[in-house]
């Protein structure tokens, strides 16, 4: 058990320091609202600030966001230790622990989350977003589907 603690505190400190790295290299590559095409029409460098969470919600409620941050977090853990036998739950939580620390250190020292990751499709550009967000989306699809799975046995079962 010790030792399953110990990789999943190592996958989250590998992680948030994946999401940390990028965000330092675009801070030292761009200065803020410069692009760069990566891929035309498609995939793009934008570097902004973002003071809100998600489509710019919350803005500038630095500490409801940490609080709330917080908050979910300690859920999560809960959750995942009362879940830690299904490796794909522990997984899916790594993964939103991962996302949700690597954003709340840019809250807490920066007072935003630096998002650089800009896609366009079907002529719209979506939103833009980090490492960090896209660990928490993931983990969070991962949830669902461990859930619908999980629905779907007992389903199964009931029959």
């Amino acid at each position: 058990m010790k030792k399953r603690l110990l990789i999943y505190f190592v996958v989250i400190i590998v992680l948030v320091l994946l999401d940390q790295l990028t965000k330092l290299l675009i801070i030292n590559s761009f200065d803020v609202n410069d692009k760069l095409v990566l891929i035309n029409n498609f995939l793009k460098f934008y570097y902004i600030q973002n003071t809100g969470i998600s489509f710019g919600i919350l803005s500038n409620q630095k500490f409801i966001i940490i609080l709330l941050t917080i908050l979910i977090m300690i859920y999560v853990l809960y959750e995942t230790n009362k879940n830690k036998d299904n490796k794909l739950y522990v997984f899916s939580s790594m993964l939103i622990v991962s996302g949700a620390l690597g954003n709340l250190i840019d809250r807490i020292f920066r007072g935003y989350v630096i998002d650089f990751i800009s896609f366009t499709l079907f002529n719209r550009e979506m939103a833009i977003f980090n490492i960090a967000d896209t660990l928490i989306t993931f983990g969070i699809i991962m949830y669902i589907w461990i859930l619908f799975m999980e629905g779907k046995n007992e389903r199964n079962s009931s029959k």
